[in-house]
């Protein structure tokens, strides 16, 4: 799946750009669709354009794939010939129309997480579209199912739970993925491999092995946290739940980083408060109407909690926004 010529972490990127109109479904065939056989489409109004976007991880990849329309092939006979074992997990994070023939035919829509086994034929047809996911080898996949994964090539995750968390982090991770380091591209890569694994064990067995993945409910915890701290009734049992994990599982994962559940939420809603009033997004808003949608029932608790942290109040941390 990958060499040891490329670093853990590094972005790779691939596009049609500066490639002859003729040439370009060649190109994309022969140097960067390596699972499968890229086809042009008849009757279409604009010549083909694809960029695909690469993150290596250890022992799998982050790919971002963005192109015009497309039909993607994998035969029998190329399933054979090349004995590729990878899996993927991939979001359809936008698509104009998709389609998936891979164990039945799939309709595929924005949102959609689904499962793509490369020891299985398959064909995509897709409008203009992007796709992100996650691809690693069946060996990983085999480690936490205890079985193979190829009956459930094709299979569409859940709206809800780990995969909500897991569809978040892989569009995050390649929004920010310019402004990351090498070192941050690959700490969201392990981060993606543990969700992935996590979200697997759960779509086979129902529960998750939340001690082998810790690490992983820690930073699936920390996004649900960030998305949801504005509300004041958040609490580590509903974080508990929404994960599909126990509250001990919980309080245990982030025993093993030093921190507690209840102090994330508030450390959480405490920078969620100072980036509105320092940032043009809270421009506009009263002081007590900030801390009322970054979680705080009363002012004198934010007001004593933010200066406890930041060493001044949240009016003087407006004031030194705007003066500086």
């Amino acid at each position: 799946m990958m060499t040891s010529a490329v670093t853990e972490g590094q972005l790779l990127v691939h596009t049609t750009d500066g490639v002859p109109v003729a040439q370009r479904i060649a190109y994309w065939r022969e140097g960067v669709m390596r699972r499968m056989v890229p086809l042009a489409v008849d009757g279409t109004a604009n010549p083909f354009c694809g960029r695909m976007r690469r993150i290596v991880g250890d022992g799998l990849e982050l790919i971002e794939h963005a192109s015009e329309d497309i039909v993607a092939v994998r035969s029998p006979e190329r399933c054979r010939i090349d004995g590729c074992d990878d899996i993927t997990i991939d979001l359809m994070r936008r698509c104009t129309s998709a389609a998936l023939e891979h164990r039945g035919t799939h309709r595929t829509a924005a949102g959609d997480l689904y499962l793509v086994d490369y020891a299985r034929p398959s064909v995509a047809r897709r409008g203009s579209h992007c796709t992100v996911g996650l691809t690693m080898s069946r060996g990983l996949a085999r480690q936490v199912l205890r079985a193979d994964a190829e009956p459930r090539a094709g299979m569409k995750f859940p709206a809800s739970g780990l995969a909500r968390v897991l569809r978040r982090h892989l569009q995050a991770t390649f929004d920010e993925a310019d402004r990351m380091s090498l070192a941050e591209r690959a700490a969201a890569a392990k981060a993606a491999k543990q969700m992935a694994l996590a979200l697997l064990q759960a779509s086979h067995e129902g529960t998750v092995d939340t001690e082998r993945f810790a690490h992983g409910f820690y930073l699936a915890a920390l996004d649900m946290i960030g998305r949801e701290c504005g509300d004041p009734d958040l609490t580590p049992e509903r974080i508990a739940r929404g994960l599909g994990c126990s509250r001990a599982a919980l309080y245990r994962a982030f025993a093993a980083h030093a921190r507690s559940v209840a102090a994330a939420i508030w450390q959480a809603r405490l920078e969620r408060a100072r980036g509105m009033l320092s940032s043009p997004d809270g421009i506009g808003f009263l002081i007590s109407e900030i801390a009322a949608l970054s979680g705080f029932h009363d002012m004198p608790t934010f007001t004593r909690m933010f200066k406890r942290r930041y060493g001044m109040t949240p009016r003087d941390a407006r004031e030194a926004s705007r003066s500086g």
